[in-house]
């Protein structure tokens, strides 16, 4: 099958990423730290301040990456996709189980009108809402938790609901959360590794740049 190179990602989408990928790290290193799991210490006595620091720093990053992704890219993450994104999702399941046919790499480029037929592996979509979401979550409740009284509604909310969850107040319960966010991230992580790996698209997110199948419709 016909390939041509194509400029895939620009730099900016490429710093973004690998930036929140740092910042990222760093959040959950300091944040199983602060939270005594599993034996991790780094910057004693700094953990915290950098902890607040960074997410600030990360949180300004995936609205960056929100703007680029509506500015440049809706056509393949628009909330239209999402659907279509989770057919493809279950189809991959049943051919990883062996319950079904072989999914077919949509992605291609169409030379002629120098422009791409599809761009993404549709559960991109998926992955990239859920993504962000967390990433709210995770930003309202670390914040009500270290900003108390500028977040008191949130905790009160918080401090409504513990006890059908065995929580003893709104803060427990937002530690909670915040703790299960961070391992709902770690869990789509490894899934977002997986396929990066499996559909090749790692070079790409370093130089900019991947071969791509002709499509001419």
């Amino acid at each position: 099958m016909a390939e041509i190179e194509v400029y895939r990602h620009s730099i900016f989408y490429r710093m973004c990423h690998w930036a929140i990928v740092i910042t990222g790290f760093i959040l959950a290193f300091t944040g199983m730290q602060m939270a005594g799991l599993y034996g991790i210490r780094i910057l004693e006595g700094q953990t915290l301040a950098v902890h607040i620091t960074v997410s600030f720093v990360f949180g300004a990053l995936w609205f960056l990456m929100l703007y680029y992704i509506i500015a440049k890219e809706w056509k393949w993450f628009g909330f239209g996709r999402i659907p279509y994104s989770i057919k493809f999702l279950i189809a991959e399941a049943k051919a990883w189980l062996g319950v079904g046919p072989h999914v077919k790499d949509p992605r291609g480029y169409n030379p002629d009108k120098k422009e791409y037929v599809e761009k993404i592996i549709p559960t991109e979509v998926m992955v990239w809402w859920i993504y962000f979401l967390l990433a709210l979550l995770m930003g309202i409740t670390g914040l009500s938790m270290y900003y108390r009284e500028f977040f008191k509604p949130v905790i009160d909310f918080a401090a409504s609901i513990a006890p059908a969850f065995g929580a003893y107040d709104g803060y427990t319960m937002l530690r909670a959360i915040h703790r299960f966010g961070m391992y709902l991230f770690g869990l789509i992580l490894f899934m977002h590794v997986y396929a990066v790996l499996v559909f090749d698209v790692l070079p790409s997110m370093i130089t900019g740049r991947r071969k791509e199948k002709v499509i001419r419709e």
